[in-house]
């Protein structure tokens, strides 16, 4: 298992997370198909006395096949990536990993 992270920094210009949660991560996990064993969208929140978020949204898109999510992104990356535009005014930040305990 693999798991793609899409973490968006604070600071941001603008950035809609209702965009990014309701439209964009879900329209990403419905191109990955069956190959999506889940996904997850997580809003930091603040907490009295402790530092401020060191983000400002993230999601997390588990994958079971590298190769199928590289077809995906050949195949769908210019959507993908523009439909960024609409609700964020940076790129965000990308990690791959190898997922060792699901």
């Amino acid at each position: 298992m693999f798991c793609a992270s899409i973490v968006y920094p604070t600071g941001l210009d603008r950035f809609d997370l209702d965009h990014f949660a309701d439209r964009h991560v879900p329209r990403f996990a419905a191109l990955l198909g069956e190959n999506c064993a889940r996904y997850e969208v997580h809003q930091p929140l603040a907490r009295p006395g402790a530092p401020e978020p060191p983000f400002t949204a993230a999601a997390y898109v588990w994958v079971r096949s590298a190769s199928e999510f590289a077809d995906v992104l050949v195949a769908h990356g210019d959507e993908l990536y523009a439909d960024i535009e609409r609700f964020s005014s940076a790129q965000p930040i990308r990690a791959w990993s190898l997922v060792r305990h699901p």
